[in-house]
């Protein structure tokens, strides 16, 4: 699987399994056909640059890796066949979202493999080294097993025994994604996806634990449906803005958090719609408190269009505003509380619930129409504070 100056360090029963696709100890590896490679992955969040994979278990513990990393046991990050990919020693600036059955897990890149060390299947095809002529996301090892490119033969001289496009330490591999066997998982490029700054910040472990009611006289107001509670200044703003029709339950207390927009450390309060700001340099005004920009996390500005006659242009952005949504952003905060629009209109399926809703994406917010609801809740804020922490959750405090 690896390079072979990693095989030379294994007894032959290992890199036997190492081969055939198999773990020591563990269950067969998943069907590995070319109709299970071509299945699409699940999308995370919007503008995310993902693609299904074969996985297959690192180990190797005590090697070192392509950037100087020593494998411990139980260890977490990725290899990837291209050193174009790579962090530094013990870095982190390349990392993925590896999603498995239902968990998913964050790691950085450590090492080149698992047979390819030029391919670069995650860039666009002209950009491709290794895979010439192969499209985005489908490593050569698939071409190299399915379809006999380059004589079945890796750029390391290698016979391809299995798919494999990427590997995965013993930590993530076993206790992070649960995994028992080689198998197929859904590998987000975080650095190559729009809003990747926003999901690779770790989130501490402790932010979302529930906490016990408060005492009467803190004048926090408790929410026993997530177990959290809520003070001022943000319950003062949660109170005069909408409430919970607007924002949801809080999902965290109030903690610090840095800031990827402009660098600086704020008192911040998720909540399933929002995330709340304070700002202390702007105590006494209306903007003391402010939402951040979720809606720019999940989704980029879209290209600038003609304005419509019939709807309110914002020239800042190039996007147009109309029907029940331009009614909702008017009469429920505007730019303050949402930002401007960063698209028009279109149809999204909801990764909350799988259904498709009709959308626009703001700086702060994403609106969506849901006609199975009365007016006025037949247009709700999208979940984006949940769906942010919920990412930001695979990711270990470092």
């Amino acid at each position: 699987m690896m390079r072979m100056s990693r095989h030379r360090l294994l007894g032959l029963a290992s890199l036997l399994a190492l081969l055939c696709g198999l773990l020591p100890g563990a269950v067969a590896a998943a069907p590995m056909t070319k109709v299970e490679a071509q299945k699409p992955p699940a999308i995370p969040f919007p503008g995310a640059v993902t693609f299904r994979l074969y996985a297959t278990r690192e180990g190797l513990v005590g090697g070192t890796t392509a950037n100087g990393h020593v494998i411990t046991e139980r260890d977490r990050f990725v290899a990837l066949p291209s050193r174009g990919a790579l962090s530094s020693k013990n870095g982190y600036e390349k990392q993925v979202l590896v999603s498995y059955k239902g968990r998913s897990a964050v790691a950085p890149v450590w090492d080149v493999g698992p047979w390819n060390i030029k391919d670069n299947y995650w860039d666009p095809p002209e950009q491709r080294q290794t895979g010439k002529g192969l499209p985005r996301g489908w490593p050569a090892a698939q071409a190299q097993l399915f379809d006999n490119y380059n004589n079945g033969i890796s750029d390391k001289g290698l016979t391809v025994k299995n798919a494999a496009g990427i590997d995965l330490a013993d930590g993530l591999f076993w206790d992070d994604l649960k995994m028992t066997g080689s198998d197929w998982v859904d590998v987000t490029f975080l650095w190559l996806s729009p809003g990747g700054a926003y999901f690779t910040q770790p989130i501490p472990a402790a932010v979302r634990a529930p906490i016990a009611p408060p005492a009467p006289s803190t004048g926090k107001r408790f929410f026993a449906e997530t177990s959290h509670s809520l003070g001022d200044p943000f319950l003062a703003y949660w109170t005069s803005n909408g409430g919970l029709a607007q924002f949801g339950y809080p999902l965290t207390e109030a903690f610090s958090e840095k800031s990827v927009d402009d660098g600086k450390t704020y008192t911040v309060q998720y909540f399933e719609r929002a995330r709340f700001e304070h700002h202390p340099e702007q105590a006494g005004t209306p903007y003391e408190v402010l939402l951040g920009f979720l809606g720019k996390a999940f989704h980029p500005p879209d290209a600038p269009v003609k304005a419509a006659g019939d709807a309110r242009f914002f020239a800042e952005t190039g996007h147009n505003l109309s029907g029940r949504f331009r009614t909702y952003w008017e009469q429920r905060g505007g730019l303050a509380i949402y930002g401007l629009p960063l698209t028009e209109e279109f149809d999204e399926i909801s990764p909350t619930n799988g259904q498709k809703y009709r959308v626009q994406y703001f700086e702060r917010a994403r609106f969506e129409h849901h006609p199975e609801n009365p007016a006025p809740y037949d247009v709700l804020l999208g979940q984006l504070g949940r769906q942010l922490i919920d990412v930001r959750a695979a990711f270990s405090a470092r």
